[in-house]
């Protein structure tokens, strides 16, 4: 009776959990990225058990928002990787928002140096989404982030995970234009229409999207994944989630 007990609670209370690349060049914001997630979402732990030191941080820090904290740090290029688990949480009221309740988000940054990026291919077997940030200030870069796509989408890997020859990327790719809070940022119809477009035609029905951000200013962060989780629920049945 015990085994069946314990078997049902854990039947209920598991999670669906999905596993998330961040990905992009070198100085991009990809760390910044993930260190605002760390603020704006709790841990599943956190979230559970409501814990005192995560209420401690919070009253140490006051009023302050999560761009002031984010500002006052020293963040540091990747070289390997950073991981974090979030619980996500929403704020929407579409059609997948009684789903949205029961998801962690695990979290990948990767290293964004050429020397690096040889590595990312090893993650997009476990993976289930990508985020690609994209410095909208570097104009000399953009050329590259193309590049680096088209890169990602027609990987080898993604063929011999689906057994096809001819198979592209099968997960929802999210391009963040990053720094749309800087003057001189490219809006996101010159991307759109620019080097950008020739992206509609190389990824065909890939499940992609391209959205402005500022990852300092918490600008855009939350419509993103609201975005990207949709994505991944209506995907799931293709790439089926962990449970933890």
């Amino acid at each position: 009776m015990f085994h069946l007990a314990s078997s049902l609670y854990t039947q209920y209370t598991k999670r669906e959990q999905y596993n998330i690349l961040i990905l992009g060049l070198d100085n991009a914001g990809k760390t910044t990225f993930l260190e605002h997630i760390k603020l704006l979402f709790p841990s599943p732990v956190e979230a559970t058990t409501k814990s005192k030191s995560k209420s401690s941080d919070n009253s140490s820090n006051g009023s302050r928002s999560t761009s002031d904290i984010l500002k006052a740090r020293r963040i540091l290029p990747t070289v390997g990787q950073n991981t974090t688990t979030i619980k996500f949480q929403s704020n929407s009221d579409s059609e997948f928002s009684s789903q949205f309740r029961n998801i962690n988000l695990k979290f990948w940054d990767l290293g964004g140096q050429r020397s690096l990026r040889n590595m990312w291919s090893r993650y997009y077997n476990s993976c289930h989404g990508i985020i690609f940030i994209i410095d909208s200030t570097d104009t000399a870069r953009f050329q590259e982030c193309y590049e680096t796509l088209i890169e990602i989408a027609h990987d080898q890997t993604w063929a011999n995970i689906n057994g096809d020859a001819e198979a592209i990327v099968n997960v929802p790719i999210l391009m963040l234009a990053n720094k749309q809070d800087l003057p001189q940022a490219v809006d996101l119809v010159s991307l759109k229409t620019g080097v950008f477009i020739k992206l509609v035609s190389e990824l065909e029905a890939t499940d992609s999207k391209l959205l402005p951000v500022s990852v300092l200013e918490n600008q855009g962060i939350q419509e993103s994944l609201e975005w990207l989780v949709t994505r991944l629920i209506y995907n799931k049945n293709q790439k089926k989630p962990e449970y933890k």
